[in-house]
């Protein structure tokens, strides 16, 4: 062979080797194009340590952004719901392993000096039903009406605060103060998306039966030395009621029928509002007056949700950004409970599992830790709200399960300050708990 038909032959060796070829055939291999960017990452930022290693931050973040104030409740909500200790009797979760308010009636008062009732088996009996109730009464809920399940069950709830609590005095709480308000619905057959505990419960008839009760909302109420007025964060169960404007799912709701829910899904109204063309479905109605107490069953409630995460579309009129406020929320949901989050890509046996069907609604406070005033949201009787209120946050934060009938611009109550006012001059009166079953003998502050 020539040197010129080697060189040649070599050229093409090379060629086939590295793939240089100027030209392809009919079966060459395509070229794929460069894989899409990762979408930027979220502002506000989750931490798998807030589910593996959970700790309970003492204050917010100096910046105190939205960011700052979510990630704070986040961390102390998983905290609160991880498993207490080896130790714990019935796998009790750390919540649990709080005091729990002795709900007899009339109110037992001064129960810091009493034998602390702890553990799920002691909540199994210190439940109470959603019932009319007195201002400043904290046994039940916002506004006292009952509240029925699709099945036609009555609402049930606990209250547990921390021991440091009875470390108040006259002139204020202490670090690690909290309090925990929570609702449980009766379900009809064990349910691994829920999070449960049994007890022995009073039916129609009277007798006690044993039921399966499944946590549907929770409040979480902390005290730090810069927010004395108490940071309001609540979560909920997924399943619990529609968004009013027609934007969610039209069945599997646990206060709203299938009929319901599509009725508001087939007639879409702006946030804030319930189609008139739904009027039949009497939303969010108390209705007749009922006796009390109420009947453990009754005629189904039908709830949706005015506002998303507690907020009014656009700016409040006190510079509250509504719209930062909600993506905070929004993206932390979606980090932890989302799709792809990190609760929900955990094993089913992983005792932290279960809280992927709960998400975060939102949490109120006010700038600077100042006195709550007026909200800065139309309410009854003042249709503006006030451009000077300190009230940041989830402006009108409402559980679905707590303050169901307090929505909107016609209520006297339109979030939590508007029953916790917090006064520096009197700081224990923004808890009724303290006032009214732990401390009102020793602070001078029970109403």
């Amino acid at each position: 062979m020539s040197n010129r038909l080697l060189l040649c032959a070599l050229q093409a060796v090379l060629v086939l080797l590295s793939g240089c070829s100027k030209s392809k055939g009919p079966d060459a291999p395509t070229t794929t194009s460069a894989a899409a960017p990762a979408p930027p990452p979220a502002v506000c930022q989750a931490s798998a340590s807030w589910i593996s290693n959970p700790s309970e931050p003492t204050e917010v973040a100096s910046a105190e952004t939205f960011c700052d104030f979510y990630q704070f409740s986040w961390q102390w909500f998983l905290a609160q719901v991880s498993p207490a200790n080896a130790a714990a009797p019935n796998g009790d979760r750390v919540f649990e392993t709080n005091r729990l308010i002795d709900l007899k009636k009339p109110a037992v008062t001064d129960q810091c000096s009493k034998p602390a009732l702890t553990g799920r088996a002691a909540a199994a009996k210190m439940l109470a039903l959603r019932d009319l109730k007195p201002v400043d009464f904290e046994d039940i809920q916002a506004d006292g009406n009952p509240l029925y399940d699709q099945s036609g069950n009555i609402l049930y709830y606990n209250i547990w605060y921390s021991a440091a609590e009875c470390n108040a005095t006259a002139s204020g709480f202490v670090a690690n103060t909290l309090e925990i308000k929570a609702a449980w619905r009766i379900l009809a057959a064990p349910d691994p998306t829920y999070y449960t505990m049994s007890a022995s419960l009073a039916g129609a008839d009277g007798k006690p039966q044993q039921v399966t009760l499944g946590l549907v909302g929770f409040h979480l109420v902390n005290w730090t030395a810069n927010h004395p007025e108490f940071l309001w964060a609540s979560f909920e169960h997924k399943t619990n009621a529609p968004l009013c404007d027609g934007t969610s799912a039209t069945s599997g709701w646990s206060f709203t029928s299938d009929a319901a829910a599509q009725c508001l899904a087939a007639n879409p109204v702006p946030s804030g509002q319930i189609s008139p063309n739904c009027a039949q479905y009497k939303f969010n109605d108390v209705g007749t007056s009922t006796p009390s107490p109420p009947p453990p069953t009754d005629t189904p409630d039908q709830v949706c949700r005015l506002y998303a995460n507690g907020n009014q579309p656009g700016m409040s009129i006190n510079g509250n950004d509504n719209a930062a406020n909600r993506a905070a929320i929004i993206e932390l949901n979606q980090q932890l409970v989302g799709p792809d989050g990190m609760l929900t890509r955990l094993p089913a046996d992983n005792p932290m599992a279960v809280w992927k069907h709960y998400h975060m609604i939102g949490s109120l406070w006010t700038k600077g830790g100042a006195a709550s005033g007026k909200p800065p949201i139309p309410y009854q009787g003042h249709p503006q709200g006030d451009p000077n209120s300190p009230q940041r946050g989830s402006l009108e934060l409402t559980n679905m399960t707590m303050e169901t009938f307090e929505q909107g611009d016609t209520s006297p109550i339109p979030n939590c300050f508007g029953c916790h006012n917090y006064d520096p001059a009197k700081p224990l009166k923004v808890s009724h708990v303290a006032t009214e079953y732990l401390l009102p003998s020793t602070t001078g502050q029970s109403k």
